[in-house]
């Protein structure tokens, strides 16, 4: 077995232990509304019924929960633990990504911290897209850079594919296509028409994956509409609105006719995507998780975690992420300028696409992995001061 192998299984088993903890901890049942219905969904995708007309969630996760319950269709815990593997091999994604864009030492430091961060620890065992959705984030952010470097149509095709796949899984994640389009454009070293070729085949090769499910889309509700309507609840124009022009267009007329409250609200939600500890969770409130307990009996009544230690962890992970994130955004504009741009970009896109809507700390996971990318620098750029330091004096 080759260097590279072992320690590429090395970090996906320092992450896959505390994610099959947490699994086991979660149990057998339900703790929200949302794990119950897409755990449903893909029941019933596997016993043949489809959807269903009434289905107005994301398509792309049920349809992998389906595929993961195969041997175990009844067992929550089952689907907890296949999607606890599923996520580990993201610490594997993030190496490679970090060792691609950053060097190996940051490599390392990327993946641990991806592999021990609570959040991503705990979102693996929840049945939310999220921890699936932030592997796909790495691959399209690794596969993007790939094709700039090797100038490659394929790879950028394949980017593209990758960013179908996760709007399958978070819709928001369809404000990130012409995002790394253009990034792949300027990136790339080759002639202005195959640099439009790379950035035409990201979008063009995203719309083919979507394809199929805006077919079905508009055979059920005779329009065409997002992957998901579910999101846009929270949206800052109305439902009526958004059924009459659509939700661009609907946006574009409220920052037209109202920008400035239009950019109150986004930068209200703004601070909510990037909140150290979360404070839109409706099971917070004990009022809200009767009423859910009574729509669904499987839903618990009582708090699932520790509120104190959960907003106690959350505060103080985060808080340090953050500041390591930072400054390796400083390093890698110094040394990595592109690099930077890309994951400064893609990450503060996906941010401002849900600023649009509704933030949580919850939607921050998808893009969670690149910041740690960021960390990871930093990280690498602590150690490495800190023993030529020690060096210095044993000298």
């Amino acid at each position: 077995m080759s260097s590279s192998v072992r320690r590429l299984t090395a970090v996906v088993l320092i992450a896959l232990v505390p994610r099959v903890v947490a699994a086991i901890a979660l149990g057998n049942g339900f703790h929200f509304a949302d794990e119950a219905e897409y755990a449903d969904t893909a029941r019933r995708l596997l016993s043949g019924e489809g959807f269903g007309e009434t289905y107005g969630r994301v398509p792309g996760y049920p349809a992998l929960l389906a595929l993961l319950a195969a041997p175990a269709p009844e067992t929550v815990l089952w689907l907890r633990l296949a999607q606890a593997v599923v996520a580990a091999v993201g610490a594997a994604v993030t190496f490679v990504a970090a060792d691609r864009l950053m060097g190996r030492t940051a490599a390392v430091a990327a993946a641990v911290i991806y592999a021990l961060d609570p959040l991503l620890v705990v979102a693996a065992g929840l049945l939310y897209p999220e921890a699936v959705a932030a592997v796909l984030m790495v691959g399209v952010v690794l596969v993007a850079w790939e094709a700039a470097h090797r100038d490659s149509p394929v790879l950028a095709a394949s980017a593209g594919s990758l960013l179908g796949l996760l709007a399958l899984l978070r819709p928001i994640a369809l404000v990130v296509v012409p995002v790394v389009a253009a990034w792949v454009l300027f990136a790339t070293d080759a002639r202005p028409a195959r640099r439009a070729l790379h950035a035409i085949l990201v979008g063009l090769a995203c719309l083919l994956v979507l394809a199929p499910w805006t077919y079905r889309s508009y055979r059920v509700h005779g329009r065409l509409i997002p992957v998901s309507l579910a999101g846009t609840r929270g949206a800052s124009v109305s439902p009526g609105e958004i059924e009459q022009r659509g939700v661009a267009g609907a946006l574009m007329d409220k920052a037209r006719t109202e920008p400035l409250a239009l950019a109150s609200r986004m930068a209200r939600e703004f601070g909510h995507f990037w909140e150290l500890v979360p404070s839109r969770l409706v099971t917070d409130d004990p009022a809200r998780r009767e009423a859910l307990h009574r729509g669904d009996p499987r839903l618990p009544t009582q708090p699932s975690f520790s509120r104190s230690l959960r907003d106690a962890v959350s505060a103080a992970s985060f808080g340090i992420e953050l500041l390591l994130a930072l400054g390796g955004l400083v390093l890698l504009w110094r040394d990595r300028r592109r690099e930077a741009v890309l994951l400064a970009a893609v990450v503060l896109a996906y941010a401002l696409g849900h600023s649009l809507f509704v933030g949580k700390l919850r939607y921050r996971i998808t893009v969670l992995p690149l910041l740690l990318l960021f960390a990871g620098a930093a990280a690498s750029a602590l150690y490495a001061a800190i023993r030529g330091r020690l060096a210095a004096r044993g000298a």
